[in-house]
C-alpha cells in the first residue's frame, strides 16, 4: 500500500497558496497603481498647463491654431485658422483630423483652456498600460517608478509646456500598441496602430515599422495582417504629403518638405552634428540616459527611428531641441523599449535581479535629479497660481471687444482672445489679407514673432496712418480701433 507523504503535500499547498496570493496582489497593484497615476498625473498635467497658460506662456502659434480648428470642427465645418492665413484649411498645413474628436467637447466648453485639459488626459492615459505592464511583469515598486519617470519625463513635460498638439493623441494609442508587441499580441498592436495615421502625416512611417515587426516576429496570417499594417502606413504618408496637404495648402504643396533638404546632405550634417555635439547630440544622450541606455537592448526602439530620422535630418534646428513637443511620442517608445529589454534580458538569464534593481534605480535617481529643471517644478512656487495682469487684461480686452469684431493680436497674447473672436496674429502676416477691427499690441513684453520690437514699432506706425486710433493703454498692453 502506498503512503503519502504528508509533509511533502502540506509544503506543496503552502507554496500554491503563496503562489495564488502573490498572483493576486500583482492582480491588484496592477489595477492600483495605473490608476493612481492616472488620477494624480492628469490633474497635475492640466495645472501645468493651465497655470501656464495664465501666465501668458501660450501663444498663437500653436494654441490659438488648434482652437480655431477645433472651434471649426465643433461647427461642422471645414478645419481653418486665420492665424495661418485668412480661411486657411489647418489640413493643408499638417494632416491631423484626429483633432475632429475634440470638437464636441469644444462645442460645450468653449475655451482655450478646454484643449489644455484634454491634453493632460491623453498623455495621462497614455501612463496606464506603461505601468500595468511593469507592475505585471516586475511588481508593485517597479510599476511605481516607471509610471513616476515616464509620466514625470523630460520629453513629456516639454510637451505640456508647449501649448497644445495633436500628438496628444498617439501618445495613448502608441503605448497601448508597443506594450501589444512586448505581450506578443500582434493583431491588438496592430489594431491599436492603425489610428496613428491621422494623428499627423509623419507618424504613418511609425505604423510602418510596427507593421514590419509583426511581420517578422509573427506567423501565419498575422504576418499578411503586419505586412498590410506597414503598407497602409506607408499609404497614408504618400496620401498626405503628395494629395491631401497640397490640395489643400495655399501654393499647391506640401511646405514641411521644404525643411527636409537632399538626403545625403541631411544625413552628412546629421552626422556632424552628433559628432560635434550640436542639440542633436544633446536630445540623443537625453532620449537614451532617460532609461540607463538599457532600451538600447530592444528592438523596440526601431519605433523611434522614423521621428528621429525626419527631425536630425531636417535643416531646422528647432526639430533637433530637447524641447517643445517632438520628443513626447519619444518617451513612449524608450520606456516601452526599456520594459521590453528587461522582459527578454531576463528570459535569456542575461540579467540578474541585482543587476535589474541597479538599472530600475537608476530610472528613478535620473528622473528624480531633472525635475527640479523642468517645467512642472514651477508649480510649487505661489506665483505661479496667480495670473499675469496682461492674461488678465488680454481677457478683459477680449470681452471688451464686440462679438463678431476682428482682431489682431501680439503672439503671446493671442490665445487669450481666440476662443471669443475670429483672430490673426500681429503684425500681419502676408497670407492675411483681413482688415482687423482691432488691433491688439504687447507693447511691454513682445512677442519677438512674426517680427521683433522694432517690426511691432513699424506696423503701429502704419497702422496709425492708415485711420487706426490708440484707444486703450493699460499694463503694457495697447488697442488700437479702426472706425
Amino acid at each position: 500500500m502506498t503512503t503519502i507523504d504528508k509533509p511533502t503535500v502540506v509544503a506543496d499547498a503552502e507554496l500554491d497558496t503563496a503562489s495564488l496570493d502573490w498572483r493576486n496582489r500583482i492582480r491588484t497593484a496592477d489595477t492600483i497603481v495605473p490608476a493612481l497615476a492616472f488620477v494624480v498625473l492628469a490633474p497635475l498635467y492640466a495645472a501645468m498647463s493651465v497655470l501656464g497658460h495664465r501666465q501668458l506662456r501660450t501663444s498663437g502659434f500653436d494654441l490659438g491654431i488648434f482652437v480655431q480648428q477645433v472651434a471649426s470642427y465643433s461647427q461642422f465645418r471645414a478645419p481653418t485658422s486665420d492665424l495661418l492665413g485668412t480661411g486657411y484649411n489647418t489640413l493643408g498645413d499638417h494632416f491631423s483630423p484626429i483633432t475632429a474628436l475634440l470638437g464636441p467637447v469644444y462645442r460645450v466648453f468653449p475655451h482655450a483652456e478646454t484643449l489644455l485639459i484634454a491634453q493632460a488626459v491623453l498623455f495621462a492615459l497614455a501612463v496606464i498600460p506603461i505601468s500595468r505592464l511593469a507592475v505585471q511583469k516586475f511588481g508593485t515598486v517597479v510599476g511605481v517608478v516607471i509610471a513616476a519617470a515616464f509620466g514625470l519625463s523630460w520629453g513629456v513635460q516639454a510637451a505640456l509646456n508647449f501649448d497644445f498638439h495633436e500628438v496628444a493623441f498617439a501618445m495613448p494609442l502608441l503605448a497601448m500598441s508597443m506594450v501589444a508587441l512586448v505581450r506578443e499580441r500582434w493583431l491588438p498592436a496592430l489594431a491599436w496602430a492603425l489610428p496613428l495615421v491621422f494623428v499627423k502625416e509623419d507618424m504613418g512611417l511609425t505604423v510602418v515599422v510596427i507593421g514590419a515587426l509583426v511581420a517578422l516576429w509573427a506567423s501565419g496570417r498575422t504576418r499578411v495582417l503586419g505586412a498590410l499594417t506597414s503598407v497602409w502606413g506607408l499609404t497614408w504618408v504618400i496620401l498626405a504629403v503628395k494629395v491631401i496637404i497640397p490640395a489643400l495648402s495655399s501654393d499647391d504643396s506640401y511646405d514641411q518638405g521644404s525643411k527636409l533638404p537632399p538626403l545625403s546632405e541631411g544625413i552628412a550634417d546629421t552626422a556632424h552634428g552628433l559628432v560635434a555635439g550640436d542639440s542633436r547630440a544633446a536630445t540623443a544622450f537625453l532620449l537614451l540616459a532617460v532609461t540607463g541606455f538599457f532600451a538600447l537592448r530592444s528592438p523596440l526602439l526601431l519605433i523611434a527611428a522614423p521621428t528621429i530620422a525626419w527631425r536630425f535630418v531636417s535643416d531646422n534646428s528647432n526639430f533637433w531641441k530637447p524641447i517643445y513637443h517632438y520628443n513626447a511620442i519619444l518617451m513612449v517608445i524608450v520606456f516601452v523599449a526599456l520594459l521590453d529589454a528587461l522582459v527578454r534580458s531576463r528570459r535569456h538569464g542575461q540579467l540578474t535581479d541585482r543587476g535589474r534593481k541597479l538599472i530600475v534605480a537608476f530610472v528613478a535617481a535620473f528622473a528624480l535629479v531633472a525635475l527640479p529643471f523642468l517645467p512642472m517644478a514651477r508649480i510649487v512656487h505661489a506665483q505661479e497660481w496667480t495670473i499675469d495682469p496682461q492674461a488678465a487684461t488680454a481677457r478683459d480686452i477680449s470681452q471688451w471687444i464686440p462679438t463678431g469684431d476682428r482682431v489682431a493680436a501680439s503672439n503671446n497674447l493671442v490665445a487669450q482672445m481666440v476662443a471669443d473672436h475670429d483672430v490673426s496674429v500681429f503684425p500681419q502676416r502676408a497670407t492675411d489679407s483681413t482688415v482687423p477691427d482691432w488691433i491688439v499690441v504687447n507693447r511691454e513684453r513682445p512677442a519677438g514673432w512674426p517680427a521683433d520690437e522694432s517690426g511691432d514699432r513699424q506696423a503701429i506706425d502704419r497702422a496709425l496712418s492708415s485711420g487706426y486710433d490708440v484707444v486703450y493703454a493699460v499694463d503694457g498692453i495697447e488697442v488700437l480701433h479702426r472706425e
